[in-house]
């Protein structure tokens, strides 16, 4: 199978089962990229469509900075059910970082007397009494590249989150219809043979993605953006546990986002 064929059917399968599942974080700007100086805001997106879908909770967020090109670090306000929209004033040149991660959950599946899978929250040793298939640990971090003056060559540094996705390009190759490199990488080691997706904005339908591919064994993969404007990439890691703690829960799954911004 050549690899336009193989990312078509990836990506048909991601639209296929995007209703089961789960929802992923990711964090916006209403400006991703500002020829000077200039204010944006900062927003959180929860669900499948983009860029806004259900409000988002600020109970289960971890961690919401904004990280400024020379490393200095400004907390965004969250509170109760909301977007958590901070309006910023990004004032150096160069790449602006918005992260955020989400506390760690764990869900259960059980399975009902017609067989019917049913998913519960908490690990399986509080659903003892329940035919228990899998539970899994789900870990979310994102993050918002947002570029201030003239698009450079030199590609942002990780920002030392848990599961991220880094540029292995610059903000200046960031264009339409060019191959941009990324690399996945989960506790700061690079992830093989991961499964990415990615869309622009605008794609329709609103909850699909319209690209796939796989992260090679030094977890480097490419995207070729069919146009300019918003893009999400997604990259979902799932690995399966060992020792005691299976008692709680059998796999870890983790989810990284980006957004950024693709220029003609």
């Amino acid at each position: 199978m050549t690899l336009t064929l193989r990312c078509l059917a990836l990506a048909f399968l991601a639209v296929a089962g995007g209703t089961a599942a789960a929802h992923e974080i990711k964090v916006f700007s209403s400006r991703h990229a500002l020829p000077e100086a200039g204010k944006a805001t900062i927003f959180l997106s929860w669900g499948h469509r983009v860029p806004v879908d259900e409000l988002v909770d600020a109970a289960p967020i971890e961690r919401y900075d904004l990280i400024a090109p020379g490393g200095g670090v400004t907390a965004l306000k969250k509170d109760g059910v909301s977007l958590q929209a901070n309006a910023v004033e990004l004032k150096d040149d160069g790449v602006h970082t918005a992260v955020v991660t989400r506390k760690s959950s764990v869900y259960t599946y059980v399975l009902g007397d017609d067989d019917e899978r049913q998913l519960k929250r908490g690990p399986k040793t509080e659903h003892t009494k329940a035919r228990v298939e899998s539970a899994t640990r789900y870990q979310q971090a994102g993050k918002a590249l947002i570029v201030v003056g003239k698009a450079g060559d030199a590609a942002p540094k990780p920002v030392g989150l848990p599961v991220e996705i880094n540029p292995l390009d610059g903000p200046a190759k960031w264009t339409a219809g060019s191959d941009v490199r990324f690399q996945i990488v989960l506790d700061g080691k690079p992830v093989p043979t991961a499964e990415v997706l990615a869309r622009e904005v605008g794609f329709k339908p609103d909850d699909a993605w319209s690209y796939a591919t796989e992260s090679n064994r030094k977890g480097e993969f490419t995207v070729r953006p069919s146009k300019a404007g918003t893009w999400v990439v997604k990259v979902n890691v799932k690995k399966l546990t060992q020792g005691k703690t299976r008692e709680e829960y059998d796999f870890d799954s983790y989810t990284a986002t980006l957004t950024l911004e693709v220029r003609p």
